[in-house]
């Protein structure tokens, strides 16, 4: 699940590929949310991953997120300006030191439900970003909206990598559940 949930690079680059070259449709107001939202998310999530991978090393687990977080950070708010990449600093700062925190105190058998629920978070941040970069790119071009609303690509967008993550984190539960089961029986039987 972890491996998974590191695919965050994988959404950084195609947001990178899709909005990059769409910087001037966006707003001031936009770029100032989107760095702030999306630094906050993806750095929850990275802080998160750190938290648990170096569980019982809070300091070099919350230094690593609060690193890896601000080149993230900085990659999403860099078409923007300075303002929105100040907001997207602030905003991973915090949520790479409280994933890390989270990540550290969680107990091994909801490692896989936190990871779900923080990647649904970021991926559901994402898409929706994405979509309101698209309605303003369309306000100010002026391009002719197709019969398709923008509203199902949107839940779809979403839909596809939650179902994913979620037989993902399924699959990866399964041999752990039957582990623990075996522990258990071990346990009772001794």
């Amino acid at each position: 699940m972890i491996l998974i949930s590191s695919l965050v690079v994988a959404y950084l680059t195609f947001y990178i590929l899709v909005v990059y070259p769409k910087k001037q449709y966006i707003t001031k107001m936009t770029s100032k949310m989107t760095g702030m939202i999306l630094g906050m998310t993806s750095s929850t999530l990275i802080g998160l991953i750190m938290g648990i991978l170096l569980q019982g090393n809070f300091a070099k687990s919350t230094i690593l997120a609060i690193i890896i977080s601000f080149v993230f950070a900085l990659l999403i708010a860099r078409p923007f300006g300075s303002m929105a990449s100040t907001e997207a600093l602030c905003s991973s700062l915090m949520g790479g030191m409280m994933g890390a925190m989270v990540g550290e105190m969680l107990p091994s058998q909801d490692i896989n439900l936190m990871l779900f629920f923080i990647d649904t978070i970021f991926i559901v941040s994402m898409a929706y970003m994405l979509m309101v970069m698209k309605i303003e790119e369309i306000k100010q071009v002026k391009i002719p909206q197709k019969k398709s609303s923008p509203s199902f690509s949107f839940i779809l967008s979403i839909l596809i990598p939650i179902l994913i993550v979620g037989v993902c984190n399924f699959i990866d539960q399964t041999p752990q559940q039957i582990q623990n089961e075996k522990v258990n029986q071990d346990h009772m039987h001794h």
